[in-house]
């Protein structure tokens, strides 16, 4: 089995020596970080999160960020969008590969400076060093969701954080079960904080024209927990039944697909150019996502803004914010063959009613425009970073 560098021990004599050897080292970095804020992202490629890092960064853009990338980005899709509010860093090969020195160099460098802000999600280099950085700093995290991995990488750091930023209630009570299953002490569950993402919501519902054929639309990666395999099916079901529907992908997920359903699809790879997104959406009629886990998708919240209609199954944060039969359509986490047979349903049902349809992407747009829009997204960040 291959060994992951993040699973070395930073308790044994060699990886002190060189904990130790990295921060001495850190002294002789000549450059200073005049603002005190350090983001430690993994990716600036494509992503949910990766909108919602950028996001952040932007709200403190004026004090002029640091903002180091951990791990190997699969495009620089993103990367003008941190740019535009920080100084980046994709030093991933050097924090990753001369891990433990790389953790004493970095938390040394922090350490030099005074009331510092360090912040980070998804990154194992950013939960290994946070031990290390002194206590005049903030050290905050970001949890999108549990069943990534990181709610459990990031536990040896949980006495080092000064807060914790969750993006919904359901993620809190799944802060409460961990911390309880694994003897937390419950004075840390006092320092989470929710902070909702937020996304641009249009003035007026877009119009869209229900008489026509039904576009449905999937944005997103390709990857195992998203099952998009599932609404691949669920595009050659709908074609062999005639129900009069376009499916529309957003997104590198032909692979995804299997190859007897892609003649079911239309695929139009990565979108990076927002503008050009925002008019599918408004072109668009239904949403669809299949996964088995999720925190709340950027996707859905983008979805619900344009009066997109989300059918999503009932899996994470969704059923906080989506009501069946109200603003979208909740599928249950069955099995795969019967989360395809409802889907099916629910776009055949929607198809034969605009009526139905349409007042869905009302209730959806109305409910993006009260819990989306919202300016607090800026002022709670920067209020937990320097109040």
């Amino acid at each position: 089995m291959k060994l992951n560098i993040y699973n070395v021990s930073l308790d044994s004599r060699s990886s002190k020596v060189l904990i130790c050897f990295g921060t001495i080292l850190s002294h002789l970095v000549p450059l200073k970080n005049a603002s005190g804020v350090f983001f430690f992202f993994p990716h600036w490629h494509v992503g949910g999160a990766e909108k919602v890092h950028a996001d952040i960064v932007q709200c403190v853009k004026e004090s002029k960020p640091w903002v180091f990338f951990t791990h190997q980005s699969v495009d620089c899709k993103f990367k003008e969008m941190f740019a535009k509010s920080g100084r980046l860093f994709n030093v991933w090969a050097l924090l990753k590969y001369t891990l433990p020195f790389s953790i004493g160099l970095v938390s040394g460098y922090i350490n030099r400076h005074k009331n510092t802000v360090v912040f980070g999600c998804n990154s194992r280099f950013f939960y290994k060093m946070v031990p290390f950085v002194g206590s005049n700093a903030r050290c905050i995290d970001l949890m999108h969701a549990f069943g990534g991995g990181s709610e459990d990488f990031s536990l040896p750091a949980v006495p080092s954080l000064f807060a914790r930023v969750a993006i919904n209630k359901k993620t809190v009570d799944d802060f409460k079960e961990q911390y309880h299953a694994h003897g937390i002490d419950s004075k840390y569950l006092d320092r989470i904080v929710v902070i909702e993402n937020r996304v641009p919501v249009p003035e007026c519902r877009p119009n869209k024209e229900y008489s026509g054929r039904l576009r449905l639309l999937y944005v997103g990666r390709g990857s195992e927990e998203k099952r998009v395999h599932l609404i691949g099916k669920a595009a050659t079901l709908c074609r062999l039944k005639s129900i009069n529907a376009e499916f529309i992908f957003i997104g590198d997920v032909t692979e995804a697909v299997a190859k007897e359903d892609r003649e079911s699809c239309t695929f139009l790879g990565e979108i990076s150019d927002f503008a050009k997104i925002q008019q599918i959406y408004d072109a668009s009629h239904i949403l669809l996502l299949a996964s088995s886990r999720e925190g709340f998708p950027m996707v859905i919240m983008e979805a619900m803004a344009h009066g997109v209609v989300p059918v999503s199954t009932e899996v994470g944060g969704i059923p906080v914010h989506l009501q069946d039969g109200i603003n979208g359509v909740l599928i249950r986490e069955i099995s795969e063959e019967l989360i395809v047979e409802e889907m099916v349903n629910a776009i055949s049902s929607l198809a034969s009613d605009a009526a139905a349809l349409e007042k869905l992407s009302q209730a959806a747009y109305v409910y993006a425009k009260k819990n989306f829009g919202s300016d607090n997204f800026c002022t709670s960040y920067r209020r937990l970073f320097f109040n």
